[in-house]
C-alpha cells in the first residue's frame, strides 16, 4: 500500500510539472490540433552574449535615427544602454539585456507617429 501511494505521488508530481504546451511533452499530444500557426515575425531569443550584442545594435541605431523624444527619455536610455552592455561584458546576460529592452521600451513609448 505505501509503495502504490509512494508510485502515484511520483507520477502526479512528473505530470504536473510538464509543461503543457504545444510542441512539448504531453502538451503536444493535448493541443495538436488547438495550436495556431507561428507567427511569421516570430523572434526566438535566448539568453548569450551574441543576442546581447544583437540588441545593443539595434538600440544604437534606434538612438542615432532623427526622433523627437525629450531629452530626459533619451538620457534615461542612454544610461540603462551603458548599464545593459557593461553587464553583458561581465557576463550577467539577463540583467544586461533586460536594461537593453527597457532602454528600447522608453524609446518606444517616446515615439510620437509621424503624419
Amino acid at each position: 500500500m505505501f509503495m502504490r501511494t509512494v508510485f502515484f505521488l511520483t507520477v502526479i508530481l512528473l505530470l504536473v510539472q510538464m509543461p503543457l504546451r504545444p510542441g512539448h511533452a504531453w502538451g503536444s499530444l493535448l493541443h495538436d490540433e488547438e495550436a495556431p500557426p507561428p507567427a511569421q515575425d516570430l523572434v526566438i531569443t535566448s539568453d548569450s552574449q551574441a543576442y546581447c550584442a544583437q540588441l545593443n545594435e539595434h538600440l544604437a541605431a534606434k538612438m542615432r535615427l532623427p526622433h523627437d523624444v525629450p531629452v530626459g527619455a533619451m538620457d534615461d536610455a542612454r544610461h540603462l544602454q551603458e548599464e545593459g552592455q557593461e553587464l553583458c561584458q561581465q557576463n550577467h546576460i539577463r540583467a544586461g539585456i533586460g536594461r537593453l529592452r527597457r532602454a528600447l521600451v522608453i524609446l518606444k513609448n517616446q515615439e510620437r507617429p509621424h503624419p
